[in-house]
């Protein structure tokens, strides 16, 4: 028993849409529970232990999820929300001479946000690997709070993930969290961060 549920709490932490429903109790569970027995264990054999461990992990998801979620909602009550058009992002294999808003050092190559004006006198180099234009940066400046907050950017990232608007870069700097999104999908990224923000 202590290893199947072991089993279904780790289907179920790698899948934040199921640990949604489960915490707001918008599940069927046996339903649920035929389908991670088909997954897991590819019988229907444990039906009633995955059943059973499903259901006494949705009240304590609640319990841990909705303290932690207050207190992502208080940092995010008191974060300030810019928007910077016109922004590019490039990577490149080696250092670029570019007045860049924020880069970033992984590996083997070098990202960098600027603006797209700025861009235009390293376009030629060799070593550039990608451009992306006709990007926008959303700048959330938190409280420090948010350092020690789990939570507050998987809340995010999860909204604009469940809108189809695709972070393109993102780079979180202490209090700052910066978002790089197509100009296309903007005012639906506004509109849903500004309200998470309210």
């Amino acid at each position: 028993m202590e290893k199947t549920s072991e089993l279904v709490w780790l289907y179920v932490k790698r899948r934040p849409f199921i640990k949604e429903m489960l915490k707001y109790d918008l599940v069927n569970y046996s339903r649920l529970a035929r389908k991670l027995c088909k997954d897991i264990f590819n019988s229907q054999s444990g039906f009633y232990a995955v059943r059973a461990a499903l259901m006494r992990m949705a009240p304590r998801l609640r319990k841990r999820e909705g303290d932690m979620e207050g207190k992502v909602l208080e940092v995010l009550k008191r974060t300030k929300l810019t928007i910077k058009s016109k922004v590019a992002v490039v990577i490149a294999s080696a250092p670029l001479s570019i007045d860049a808003i924020s880069h970033v050092k992984s590996g083997e190559s070098y990202t960098y946000i600027a603006e797209q004006h700025e861009i235009s006198r390293v376009l030629r180099s060799k070593s550039i690997i990608s451009v992306e234009q006709n990007q926008n940066l959303f700048i959330l400046s938190s409280s420090p709070d948010i350092e020690t907050t789990p939570g507050v950017i998987s809340n995010i990232l999860y909204l604009l993930a469940t809108e189809g608007i695709n972070v393109s870069e993102f780079i979180s700097a202490y209090t700052d969290t910066l978002l790089v999104i197509k100009e296309a999908d903007t005012s639906r990224a506004y509109d849903i961060l500004s309200s998470l923000l309210r």
